[in-house]
């Protein structure tokens, strides 16, 4: 997202995949239309630090939790945030792809 790069951005998407985010929960096209645009210029925007990535691999099946803080200026508003993130990853072959981001 902080690259600018929506086609490498939605590549790593499971087809199914399912975006919660902002109080919704969008679908791989639904999010590509309304908050992927919205995402790539907060983060290219404003600076975010990821704290400790948790990483748990049970077969094909994945999941990543990290916390990160948020401060800059974003269309002239102030933001200082923390947050915490979760992404579930399944594996098809050798490709994991995220069917499931929590932010």
């Amino acid at each position: 997202l902080a690259a600018g790069d929506s086609t490498t951005a939605l590549s790593l998407l499971a087809q199914d995949a399912v975006i919660l985010e902002s109080g919704g929960i969008e679908t791989r096209n639904e999010y590509r239309s309304h908050h992927l645009p919205g995402d790539i210029g907060f983060a290219r925007a404003i600076k975010s630090e990821r704290g400790a990535k948790r990483v748990v691999v049970r077969g094909d099946v994945a999941w990543v939790t990290s916390t990160s803080t948020t401060s800059g200026d974003y269309r002239g508003r102030a933001v200082n945030s923390a947050g915490a993130e979760l992404m579930v990853l399944t594996r098809e072959g050798q490709q994991w792809q995220i069917t499931a981001v929590h932010w």
